[in-house]
């Protein structure tokens, strides 16, 4: 092999070296919670929400206080609960690469009619 192979050699090696331990710490990532707003809503609390019957102030004592309530021309009354999080790579030694977010959102939407839960269904971001 010639002096120019040589120095390709080298360089070649120096690459892959440098990209190696550049690249050696995104191979153990895990994700950090940044922030939660809101509750999560377990499958437990649903089942106490009956149609017809529940009624604002039951809704309070199982879900908490609502993220957003509006009522409706029509009369009706919607109480959104919105529960979001934000996750970064961690990196090992424990650096948080904030460029890089990853957001869940998940509304449960309740419309109430005459007092009354009328229907409720989730929406995913």
């Amino acid at each position: 092999m010639g002096i120019m192979g040589q120095i390709l050699d080298e360089k070649m090696k120096r690459t892959f070296c440098c990209l190696f331990f550049l690249l050696l710490p995104l191979g153990g990532c895990y994700y950090t919670v940044s922030t939660t707003e809101g509750g999560d809503i377990s499958a437990a609390q649903i089942q106490e929400i009956k149609l017809g019957k529940t009624t604002e102030a039951d809704l309070v004592k199982i879900l908490g206080p609502p993220s957003k309530k509006e009522t409706k021309p029509d009369g009706t009354t919607t109480l959104l609960y919105v529960y979001s999080q934000e996750k970064s790579p961690t990196l090992p030694g424990g650096l948080v690469v904030r460029a890089i977010v990853e957001k869940n959102e998940e509304t449960f939407e309740i419309t109430l009619k005459d007092g009354v839960v009328h229907s409720y269904r989730f929406l995913r971001e």
